[in-house]
């Protein structure tokens, strides 16, 4: 039986693996964009507990996005 961990990853898995995590990381600050459009919208209108609201979940976005650009290094 061959030990996968023993190989290195052929290159075209590497760049698969890459574009992945990158798509995803993309997908997050799409994501934060929007919810930061909105909570501007609401700030604007002096709604603050609905800014409140639109940042809730902001941090976690962050800091789900940061861990996948981690792993490229």
């Amino acid at each position: 039986m061959t030990k996968i961990g023993n190989q290195p990853n052929p290159p075209d898995l590497d760049a698969a693996i890459r574009a992945r995590i990158l798509g995803r990381a993309h997908e997050i600050n799409r994501d934060l964009i929007a919810s930061l459009r909105i909570v501007d919208g609401d700030l604007g209108s002096g709604n603050h507990l609905a800014a409140l609201g639109g940042i809730e979940g902001i941090e976690r976005k962050v800091r789900e996005m940061r861990s996948l650009l981690l792993l490229l290094r």
